[in-house]
């Protein structure tokens, strides 16, 4: 059987507050803000039950900046005064060494249609309010009025929340490998074309089997859904179908 994945619908915001809080408000944040951005990221950073979900940068003022107005863009989300989560959109140049689209073999017209889908953090005492997948959508939003339509995301093996979310938005797994010295995936999801998998030809993988992973890859599979018991996480992957004029 085939099936055909949609991409996500584009957020539109409620009329009053962000997901569903009526006492929330956001913004895009301008370099000086790096002060409440800086000491949200140390709080949650410092709560990670697995230091390998998040690794900080090794600039972090520059990760920063690369992700404020021309380069990119950050919203906040505030109560009152307080910012209480961010998420960060990142609109890489196609000859960019960095731009996540070299990892997946793209051209250069698809690299310039890659933006990246960067740090997303919530403060502990405002998680389970939907906040993560809200700022997710709005980042899908965001990248389509900037005209990028190949949004990417990286993970850890070992983040399974972030991953839960991204799979749960119309994001699939495209790549398994070594990044930068840490094992970490590639979420995508393609705004103008979705993905298109046979959904009769599965295999389940566990979430920790790089090589197993990368074989998939490899014979044609992406990662479209999870599964879950009480001390363990399988990916559920599906085979691709290659559609004429879909790039991914």
């Amino acid at each position: 059987m085939y099936s055909s994945r949609s991409a996500s619908p584009l957020l539109h915001p409620a009329p009053r507050g962000f997901s569903g809080n009526p006492n929330l408000h956001t913004r895009l944040l301008e370099p000086a803000d790096e002060p409440l951005w800086t000491a949200l990221r140390n709080e949650v950073i410092a709560a990670l039950p697995d230091p390998d979900c998040y690794v900080r940068e090794d600039d972090e003022r520059a990760f920063f900046l690369q992700h404020c107005t021309p380069h990119g863009e950050t919203i906040g989300v505030f109560h009152g005064d307080a910012m209480v989560a961010y998420a960060m959109l990142g609109l890489p140049a196609a000859d960019d060494p960095d731009n996540l689209g070299v990892r997946l073999g793209l051209d250069a017209a698809g690299r310039a249609a890659t933006a990246h889908l960067s740090s997303c953090m919530v403060r502990p005492g405002w998680r389970g309010q939907g906040l993560q997948r809200t700022l997710l959508g709005a980042r899908l939003a965001l990248a389509h009025a900037h005209r990028r339509h190949l949004c990417m995301a990286v993970v850890s093996l070992h983040n399974h929340s972030s991953r839960h979310n991204m799979l749960r938005r119309g994001l699939h797994v495209a790549w398994v490998g070594d990044l930068d010295g840490l094992r970490r995936q590639i979420a995508l999801i393609d705004l103008h074309h979705g993905l298109h998998v046979d959904t009769g030809d599965e295999r389940l993988i566990d979430s920790d089997d790089l090589d197993a992973q990368r074989q998939a890859f490899a014979d044609g599979y992406v990662g479209v859904g999870e599964l879950r018991t009480d001390d363990q996480v399988h990916l559920r992957f599906l085979r691709r179908l290659v559609i004429q004029g879909v790039p991914l």
